[in-house]
């Protein structure tokens, strides 16, 4: 959807020639990245920015794996995929080249989220192929620390080794520390691979651009030894640093913080939205974190925020007059990315190389690989974050497959862990790399391969009610995606009740042996063992501290003995503005679920528990595929409303 909208940004006095000219001297030792150099002329000039955000890996566009087809047109309803991005941004370029300057920016989350994401340390592939396609500058999100600094620097390390590297800025995260993991994020930044600020001059426009990770976005961020300056008053710093010292003309902020919907249906809330109003000296905002798809330009106070939405579906793309010292927008709009592009050959063609590299160091240890069919979906199974209260084929079945491994008495997650459905597409047929992405996130703590470990501990009744009043807390600026998914367990909640006292009745059991109510008053001490991924466990254990008390529980073994090890977060994720930053987390390795093949202990990963349950169900042709059950049994609802 388009929209042409001409709003004043930013008025300011442009530069004549001569001083133009005199500051480009004065500036020689900042870092230029050519483009159309010239002079500065006198009067109106535009440039073009294309941008991207939260691309998460997603080199093969969203449908199952097998029908993705690039290079073919309205053959396929595949959205995103990297050769038709690739395509795309050449196309946007090529037709906005004579009108002025063209920048091509993302604003962090671009790994972790398929297969491709697991194996990042080995292979650099997403910072490569971005390096490819042409990208001026990138930012990180939160998921890039997933695998902790060391493994954030790890993977651009491989990419800056192959020599296909984007300008990284990262203003507000440090890494002065002396600790060993911050090791390859040093080099990089002395070797200016990683920078707090980048000025580009093209079109006869110098451009300033700095990035920061937002504060809702730190708590999600495994940042370890490195640490998050304010992101505000480091964009104060910034901008000052911009205008004061490099003189330049436009000042462009690539801030993951994510924005948020007032009461009023509009965007008025979130961390990007905050450092426009509180920072007038930033002209553009990139925003990210939040996946929304900003149809329209936001102008705040003259500056505007743009977002393009998740996975690599669509190219934004904002083109900006300069005209008297105004800046204004000329139009805005998102690009999808479908079959109607045909995609480039020479980025699907680095896709299909690094896919060995994939099987070999993500799913070989566990018996898969990357395109192996595993079965049958009859229709989409959704991972929908609206309709929370009913039951889901695709909750449901992830959590079954927990209660399976493990043998848990209840086993838990939440939507945003879910990181994507499957699709049904022409044939139905789901493969490794589809299944992978509905839970790519974390490694674990056994072994450090991608993908959350399956971690076990014991609950009374009472502590149970506890987990749950915690995910239904609504975070804002991610509706719906906290909200808690069982196996095990059903339970009843009433929203009218006040917070962190909602739930008012929970029963153990399942279908096949019925449901039985428990106790969550406090007066039945009886244990109840709970699985759930590493990355929900790490919240699990930290619900105490992140409610100051209000809702307490202590995570034990079989014994019911506590565990020795605790987690060390501080505050509480669902506030709209967290007052401290989570230190690095810990859970007791006894929790961890293992299996032992060969002699060898390995953990139980999250993604492999689906697929193992996914192989095990009936095949009702031989030689065929398992089928994804999707009747009314499978759509149980495990989460009542009620009041």
């Amino acid at each position: 959807m388009k929209t042409t909208r001409r709003q004043n940004l930013v008025g300011r006095e442009m530069p004549s020639r001569r001083e133009f000219l005199a500051r480009s001297v004065a500036a020689s030792a900042a870092i230029l990245l050519s483009g159309d150099l010239g002079v500065a002329a006198e009067g109106k000039k535009t440039f073009t920015i294309l941008h991207t955000n939260d691309l998460h890996s997603n080199f093969i566009g969203l449908s199952p794996a097998l029908d993705y087809k690039p290079f073919s047109t309205g053959t396929d309803k595949t959205l995103g995929g990297y050769a038709r991005l690739a395509a795309l941004i050449r196309r946007r370029k090529e037709a906005r080249q004579g009108l002025g300057a063209v920048l091509i920016l993302d604003d962090g989350d671009y790994s972790m989220g398929t297969a491709f994401g697991g194996a990042i340390r080995e292979t650099g592939a997403e910072l490569q192929l971005l390096s490819r396609m042409g990208y001026d500058a990138i930012t990180f999100g939160n998921h890039e620390f997933d695998f902790g600094p060391d493994g954030l620097g790890q993977s651009i390390r491989v990419a800056a080794k192959a020599g296909h590297v984007p300008p990284v800025v990262a203003s507000n995260t440090n890494f002065d520390g002396k600790d060993a993991t911050l090791a390859d994020l040093q080099r990089l930044a002395k070797d200016g691979v990683i920078r707090r600020h980048l000025v580009i001059e093209r079109g006869s426009v110098r451009f300033g651009i700095f990035g920061l990770l937002g504060k809702e976005a730190l708590v999600y961020t495994n940042g370890g030894a490195a640490s998050f300056p304010d992101a505000i008053e480091t964009a104060k710093d910034m901008v000052n640093v911009l205008r004061e010292k490099e003189k330049v003309d436009v000042v462009i902020c690539l801030s993951h913080g994510g924005v948020a919907r007032g009461k009023d249906g509009k965007f008025t809330g979130g961390d990007d939205l905050r450092v426009t109003e509180a920072v007038p000296g930033i002209d553009v905002v990139i925003s990210g974190h939040s996946h929304t798809a900003l149809k329209e330009a936001i102008i705040v106070n003259g500056r505007t925020p743009v977002q393009a939405g998740k996975y690599g579906q669509n190219l934004g793309e904002l083109v900006i007059t300069m005209d008297g010292g105004k800046l204004t927008v000329e139009s805005y709009q998102l690009h999808p990315i479908d079959d109607t592009i045909a995609g480039d050959r020479a980025i699907a063609d680095e896709i299909d190389g690094y896919k060995k590299t994939v099987t070999r160091v993500v799913f070989a240890a566990r018996g898969y690989s990357i395109d192996q069919p595993l079965a049958v979906a009859p229709r989409d199974l959704p991972n929908t974050f609206t309709d929370i209260a009913a039951g889901t084929p695709l909750a449901n079945l992830v959590t079954d497959s927990f209660r399976k491994a493990t043998k848990a008495d209840i086993a838990i997650t939440a939507n945003a862990l879910m990181r994507a459905g499957l699709t049904r597409g022409k044939s139905g047929v789901q493969t490794v790399y589809d299944v992978f992405a509905v839970a790519p996130l974390g490694t674990g703590i056994v072994d450090t391969t991608a993908g959350s470990a399956l971690v076990t501990a014991y609950f009374t009744g009472q502590e149970l009610k506890h987990v749950l009043e915690f995910f239904l807390v609504e975070n804002p600026t991610h509706p719906g995606e906290s909200f808690p998914r069982t196996s095990g367990m059903k339970f009843c909640y009433d929203t009218s009740r006040p917070m962190l006292d909602v739930v008012t009745a929970i029963e153990i059991g399942d279908l096949d042996h019925g449901y039985r109510a428990i106790d969550i008053t406090g007066k039945d001490e009886r244990l109840y063992s709970l699985t759930c991924p590493l990355m929900f466990g790490k919240f699990v254990v930290a619900i105490p501290n992140f409610t100051k008390g209000r809702l307490a529980l202590v995570p034990k073994n079989k014994e019911g003995q506590p565990f020795k090890e605790k987690t060390q977060l501080l505050d509480d994720p669902r506030g709209d503005t967290p007052d401290l930053l989570p230190p690095p987390s810990t859970v007791d390795k006894s929790s961890v679920d293992t299996i032992t093949e060969g002699g060898v202990v390995a953990e139980i990963k999250e993604w492999q528990s689906i697929m193992d349950y996914i192989r095990s169900l009936p095949v009702k042709t031989k030689g065929g595929l398992p089928m994804i059950p999707v009747d009314e049994r499978a759509s149980e609802v495990r989460a009542i409303k009620v009041g």
